[in-house]
């Protein structure tokens, strides 16, 4: 079976990666930069003065996040190209099941529910390699070899 649509689905979930990336950076990354001081002080008047460290600490954690999620779609488009055709790779499967936590627990819907899609076509190719492995070995069982 081709692994067509799984690879479709991780060009379609590394795009959203950049594009996530991107936008926390530039955007919301700049709007905090130069918002945060006034949006912290309003809501903890008591940080005043020292809120620029904090707003500072807040930019590189939200920058690191975002370089990060940005290296995870690099590594999807990498690992797209190692994906093979009828064969059953475990090791997909417990990457896109970490990529499904890590989404979910990072709050972003979107990365999840693709990950979710991709999780369950992968393994229902999955299923259906392993049955028409298992009817080949059968026919050769009962034909006594290979013809």
């Amino acid at each position: 079976m081709e692994r067509k649509t799984e690879r479709k689905l991780l060009v379609t979930t590394s795009i959203w990666h950049f594009i996530n990336g991107l936008l926390t950076i530039f955007v919301f990354g700049m709007w905090f930069k130069t918002n945060g001081d006034v949006a912290i002080n309003q809501m903890y008047p008591e940080l005043v003065g020292g809120s620029s460290s904090f707003v500072d600490i807040l930019y590189t954690v939200l920058t690191s996040y975002s370089i990060f999620i940005i290296l995870i779609g690099v590594g999807n488009i990498y690992f797209k190209k190692r994906l093979r055709d009828n064969e059953i790779q475990r090791k997909w499967q417990g990457w896109l099941f970490v990529m499904i936590i890590f989404s979910f627990l990072s709050f972003d819907v979107i990365g999840s529910l693709l990950y979710l899609v991709t999780f369950v076509t992968y393994s229902s190719k999955n299923k259906a390699i392993q049955l028409s492995q298992n009817k080949i070995e059968q026919y050769q069982l009962v034909n006594g070899g290979l013809h």
